[in-house]
């Protein structure tokens, strides 16, 4: 009977934490289409818990401070793009260069989703005048920069570190830049497929002409 009731217990422990976990993504999918939806001035504790559909006491039960709802929001974020971006890189054979277009294309072509042309804008407008919003975005693009540093290496192993860095940084500069013009929505968005094509292009070949 107490080894009945112990796996009673765990079961009761597991389902508790599933039900919060779930709780959780339902809380941070209501926080993210605040920010999309109706922009970064109202994304208020308490206009989460609305559009989650509960109580602000319950919101407040997982989440005592907007700032630790955003770090949480920013990390799930950071974590679908980076798993993404290894399963592409896993999926595109041994070339680096391959592996570099693959990952510029996705990124390229997730600008065309109106969950990104809208989200990171108002999140960058949330930066704009809230630091603890600006540290975390800072952080999430230098993982994403990290990224690209890697395939960048693979590619042309003679290059510096300091060189990397620029490289990274200029292409990923250079792809958040188009968000507004060839985003969904835009008015340019239909020249996204060339700017795609450009883009991989014009990469490559800053990269390979790159002096050590």
């Amino acid at each position: 009977m107490p080894r009945q009731g112990n796996k009673q217990q765990r079961r009761a422990r597991v389902a508790t934490y599933e039900k919060g976990q779930a709780r959780i993504e339902e809380i941070l999918d209501a926080a993210a289409d605040v920010l999309i939806n109706q922009g970064y001035k109202k994304l208020t504790l308490r206009q989460i818990a609305m559009q989650a559909g509960i109580k602000v006491g319950n919101l407040t039960y997982y989440y005592r401070t907007k700032e630790a709802l955003l770090k949480d929001l920013l990390e799930k974020i950071l974590f679908v793009y980076l798993d993404e971006m290894d399963r592409i890189v896993e999926a595109s054979g041994d070339s680096p260069e391959n592996r570099f277009v693959a990952i510029i294309e996705y990124l390229i072509e997730d600008l065309h989703t109106q969950r990104t042309t809208r989200f990171f804008p108002e999140l960058w407008a949330l930066a704009n005048h809230d630091t603890y919003t600006a540290e975390l975005m800072d952080n999430m693009y230098a993982a994403e920069r990290r990224a690209l540093r890697k395939l960048i290496e693979a590619i042309k192993p003679q290059l510096d570190e300091r060189q990397t860095r620029q490289l990274a940084l200029f292409i990923s500069c250079s792809i958040e830049g188009m968000t507004m013009f060839v985003g969904a929505g835009k008015n340019q968005e239909n020249n996204l497929q060339a700017m795609k094509k450009l883009a991989c292009k014009s990469f490559l070949q800053l990269i390979e002409q790159a002096s050590p």
